[in-house]
């Protein structure tokens, strides 16, 4: 099966690839921190009664039934810097293996449900993003510019 995740060398490789899909730019410079990005994605994805916790942004992310789009396109950006001011750095691997997670888990619904999202995540390109990516040893590909 095909990565969960995916990298992008620029907005117009995402924009070639996903124009017509709900696009919600994480951007890295509003979420140095865990909590900043809790917030950030609640805010961005209309999450009713977030609990701020990783297991709320699990639950959260799988369902989204309150979002009319069908694919939904989590694409960060400045990505050298997010996440960088929390106080622990493994936070970051938390949010990186929950959300390969749920990309994974939506790849698994019923065909035929009235809910089937899909939800894509990318990461814009940075050395740092591509280094954890491999210290989870978790599949990623860069997007296609051709596509």
């Amino acid at each position: 099966m095909s990565p969960n995740i995916l990298i992008c060398n620029s907005e117009r490789e995402l924009e070639a690839q996903f124009s017509n899909d709900f696009i919600v730019n994480i951007d890295g410079k509003k979420a140095l921190t865990l909590r900043q990005f809790y917030e950030e994605a609640a805010y961005l994805l209309e999450i009713p009664n977030f609990g701020f916790t990783l297991d709320e942004l699990s639950d959260s992310l799988s369902d989204l039934q309150w979002l009319e789009e069908n694919r939904i396109v989590l694409y960060f950006t400045n990505t050298e810097i997010f996440m960088s001011k929390e106080r622990d750095p493994a936070k970051i691997l938390g949010v990186i293996n929950t959300l390969d997670a749920v990309a994974e888990d939506w790849k698994w619904v019923e065909d035929g449900l009235n809910d089937e999202k899909e939800i894509v995540i990318i990461f814009e390109h940075s050395n740092r993003i591509l280094n954890l990516l491999e210290e989870e040893s978790i599949n990623y590909k860069n997007i296609d510019p051709l596509n």
